[in-house]
């Protein structure tokens, strides 16, 4: 499971970043609060998991994980991506600012760039292509860990 780093996600904190045209729920805050305390994306598993471990009373639906990241992602919360290492969809909560990923090629540790590699990407295209409408990018760079790289 993804490691969670940050502290949790206060209430006040959710009513106020909370997307509109959302339907709060119980379920819908717990998942919420997940996703605000990841320093990485998650994917579905991940969230269903910890809602079963923090929660071990409540009987959490695989389906209802699904429904509720695609309503955040419908409503413009969370960003949704497939990573060529990964077999199953990741989520993060957009912050303001995209984030790019080093990705360990064995234990597929994900690790945060700083910033983004891609500043001037209209340069990039050239002028053939100076009408194109640039909506987003994704980038990934492969390797191998320290503890991956000395075994």
């Amino acid at each position: 499971m993804a490691k969670l780093i940050k502290p949790a996600c206060n209430d006040a904190a959710i009513d106020r970043n909370w997307p509109e045209g959302v339907k709060k729920t119980r379920q819908r805050i717990e998942i919420y609060k997940i996703l605000s305390s990841s320093e990485i994306p998650v994917s579905a598993a991940d969230i269903f998991k910890k809602l079963t471990i923090d929660n071990p009373k409540e009987n959490y639906a695989f389906s209802t994980v699904y429904r509720s990241l695609l309503a955040f992602e419908n409503a413009g919360v969370v960003s949704k991506t497939v990573f060529s290492t990964e077999d199953n969809a990741l989520y993060e909560l957009k912050t303001g600012r995209h984030r790019h990923y080093a990705v360990c090629l064995k234990c597929h540790t994900k690790f945060a760039l700083k910033g983004c590699p891609i500043l001037d990407t209209r340069r990039m295209l050239g002028s053939e292509m100076s009408d194109f409408m640039i909506t987003g990018h994704q980038l990934e760079i492969y390797g191998y860990c320290g503890a991956c790289k000395s075994e």
